[in-house]
């Protein structure tokens, strides 16, 4: 939840003004081409739930919608007339601010499993696989456990809400329930190929 406290200077090309917002540690863009403005906002992906933007103005505010994930970041675009800023005491635009509005339960707040790890960035584990790097990165810290030979394996709570992790490697996982809670387990080689282990295939 943030307010930002300044912005970058507006700029002119051609037809269009643009401005930028600090916004979180990414932006809010306001473009505006004669009567209409576009609105565009960027900030990283924490991976803790759902995130809706709003522009700000000096007597009122305007909800742009939820931000998606894309490309490794949350971002958002929508293209309003300079009236339905006005009226609702948007215009012209101040700021931007960002809202949790949906958190992920389970993710980080969970309590790991007896013997595993916290890894906060598992796609630290796949410098070989851009593919399963990005769904890692994606699905944001979980459960980490190597084994003695060196192959390792990453849990991702079950939860009905949420999208399936690690979708490259998803017909490989195990459904497990450790410590009474149930989770997507992966295996992976020690160069972080995905594998099924030894007797369980």
């Amino acid at each position: 939840m943030f307010s930002p406290a300044g912005a970058y200077p507006w700029t002119k090309g051609g037809s269009k003004m643009e401005q930028t917002f600090p916004v979180e540690q990414g932006w809010l863009t306001c473009r505006q081409t004669g009567e209409r403005v576009e609105l565009a906002m960027e900030l990283p992906n924490p991976g803790r739930g759902l995130y809706r933007g709003y522009a700000l103005g000096a007597g009122g505010r305007v909800d742009l919608g939820t931000l998606l994930p894309e490309g490794g970041r949350l971002r958002l675009r929508r293209t309003v007339s300079v009236d339905h800023l006005r009226r609702q005491g948007c215009w012209p635009v101040t700021g931007g601010r960002v809202a949790l509005t949906y958190a992920f339960s389970g993710r980080q707040e969970t309590k790991l499993p007896k013997g595993w790890q916290r890894h906060a960035h598992p796609e630290d584990l796949f410098p070989q696989d851009e593919l399963l790097a990005r769904a890692a990165k994606a699905a944001g810290p979980c459960p980490f456990f190597r084994r003695e030979a060196g192959d390792f394996c990453l849990a991702y709570p079950w939860l009905p809400q949420r999208p399936a992790p690690l979708v490259p490697a998803i017909c490989l996982a195990q459904v497990k329930r450790l410590d009474g809670q149930v989770y997507f387990v992966f295996h992976f080689t020690q160069a972080g190929r995905p594998m099924i282990p030894e007797g369980e295939g």
